[in-house]
């Protein structure tokens, strides 16, 4: 198997063994409701959400952010956004990793 097919193969089985209703499971649904602008490269978008990682406080700044990427706040990014559920950013984020620390793959 090719390098690339084996990097979607464990992206694929990441995203299988993810519980649907987990924390984890919200964020990256978000992420795949929200389009960022042609020109803008894979490693610009690595560096803003390393930069979530490192400070998951920013989280409700960092989704704002992301949702602008494509200069539209379209019906999808907003009900991403919603059924994330998020009243403490700081809680949301330390059980999102706590999640992300337990699946076991």
């Amino acid at each position: 198997m090719n390098l690339d097919k084996f990097v979607l193969a464990q992206n694929m089985a990441f995203l299988i063994a993810i519980p649907p209703e987990s924390n984890l499971a919200k964020l990256l649904s978000f992420c795949l409701a929200t389009k960022a602008r042609n020109k803008m490269t894979g490693t610009e978008i690595l560096k803003i959400t390393c930069e979530l990682m490192e400070n998951p406080s920013n989280l409700p700044y960092w989704t704002q952010d992301v949702m602008g990427l494509d200069l539209d706040y379209s019906s999808e990014e907003w009900k991403a956004l919603g059924a994330m559920g998020i009243n403490d950013a700081e809680e949301f984020m330390a059980t999102m990793l706590q999640e992300l620390e337990n699946l076991s793959l």
